[in-house]
């Protein structure tokens, strides 16, 4: 059936397509407009993020600047070596060997000038000894006395110096420079968590010992025992002139191989150097030199020291034993107790026989390691991950932003 009035339908037609067409730009339209609002709106957010951005930044090359401070100001450590891979005292007759059970706590170390020294670290705790041997004599020399101050909760390291196989060796000037050894020993127990140290040594290491310690910031004691009190390479008296510290002397009366009694005006000497106040020499009858004068070994030939002629000898080095264990005891209880109760004046009297002395503890403190090298890493790597979080984000967000108005230029808003 024709239609009997065509052209009013094609105008039907032609108005419904405008209303169509209409409807459509409307609607173009009005998702543009809520585009745009959305892209302002995320301006803003790109600003704020650009802010916090920046300002992150900072933070980060800040905090970035002061850990490299930090980290730089740490002391690497200077152990190479521990356990049977360090080197043994195996070119020794087998009475003057290390023994063999204690070779899981061998250790080898760098001295300052780059010495490497094979030595033991016995015990643990956060308070500790050096031991320093003579000139001629072994390390197993201190060993009878290590064992007892590890049965008193003491970390111990006692080493062979420089130019003493196992240990490397120095040249010219250098070969007399044991004080170094006795800091780089000291460097090892503050690497296992020591924060008080004594320090012992006796004939050249007790003048090595004497030269070292200003330089021990944890410095508690000092214990010094038939040592020389003059030597072309290293001064011990203006060392001891610094001292502060409690510090213990003792000598023989007839030491001195070829000069009875040299020996006892040497350490008298020293004891005269010493600016501590809290110090104490202690003299015995006899020959004994170092080690020889507390140690009492079970047999002659178990190479500790030479074996004691008479019970006078023995009972003298058993007392002398005795004080110096008193001595340390002394030192490291009243530190604690300097520790808990810091109103109290840190003064204890120590009895030895007849003889009384104050223990005051010096000024010295200890110094501490602020934040490891292993934190401060992690610590670096997140900031690192979080910054380059962020700075993707921003790249991508500008970039979309980039898009919308290539976009916009390539159609835009009809008016």
């Amino acid at each position: 059936m024709k239609n009997p009035n065509p052209q009013r339908g094609r105008k039907c037609k032609e108005q419904i397509k405008l209303i169509v067409i209409s409807y459509a730009k409307e609607r173009i339209q009005m998702e543009k407009r809520n585009f745009d609002k959305r892209i302002c709106k995320n301006n803003a957010g790109q600003k704020k993020i650009m802010r916090y951005t920046r300002m992150f930044s900072i933070v980060f090359v800040l905090t970035f600047f002061f850990s490299a401070i930090a980290y730089a100001q740490q002391e690497n450590s200077i152990v190479i070596a521990t356990g049977a891979v360090v080197p043994q005292d195996t070119h020794l007759p087998a009475e003057y060997r290390f023994p063999q059970e204690y070779q899981d706590y061998a250790v080898q170390f760098l001295t300052e000038d780059g010495i490497p020294l094979c030595g033991y670290v016995l015990g643990d705790g956060e308070k500790g000894v050096t031991l320093a041997h003579a000139n001629g004599w072994m390390v197993k020399s201190w060993l009878p006395f290590a064992e007892k101050l590890v049965e008193q909760g003491y970390q111990v390291i006692l080493w062979e110096f420089r130019n003493n196989v196992p240990s490397g060796s120095a040249t010219g000037d250098m070969i007399e420079r044991w004080d170094l050894d006795v800091q780089a020993a000291a460097q090892v127990l503050r690497e296992r968590g020591v924060k008080e140290i004594i320090s012992m040594g006796c004939s050249y290491g007790g003048t090595a010992t004497a030269v070292a310690a200003p330089s021990i910031p944890e410095l508690k004691g000092l214990v010094i025992l038939s040592s020389p009190c003059y030597n072309q390479q290293i001064d011990p008296a203006d060392a001891l002139s610094k001292i502060k510290v409690p510090a213990f002397f003792a000598v023989s009366t007839e030491d001195g191989q070829g000069a009875p009694g040299i020996y006892q005006r040497e350490v008298e000497a020293l004891y005269e150097a010493c600016a501590s106040s809290q110090k104490k020499i202690h003299i015995v009858e006899g020959v004994d030199h170092g080690t020889d004068m507390i140690t009492v070994p079970e047999d002659g030939t178990l190479g500790y020291a030479t074996f004691p002629e008479t019970e006078t000898q023995c009972e003298n080095r058993k007392e002398l034993e005795k004080q110096l264990l008193e001595f340390t005891n002394a030192i490291f209880s009243e530190v604690n107790a300097s520790t808990s109760s810091p109103s109290v004046e840190n003064e204890s009297t120590l009895e030895s026989g007849s003889n009384e002395y104050d223990m005051v503890i010096g000024d010295e403190e200890s110094t501490e390691k602020s934040v490891s090298g292993n934190i401060i890493a992690v610590i670096i790597v997140l900031l690192i991950l979080v910054l380059c979080g962020t700075m993707f984000l921003s790249v991508r967000h500008r970039r979309h932003l980039q898009r919308h108005r290539r976009r916009k230029r390539r159609n835009p808003p009809e008016k």
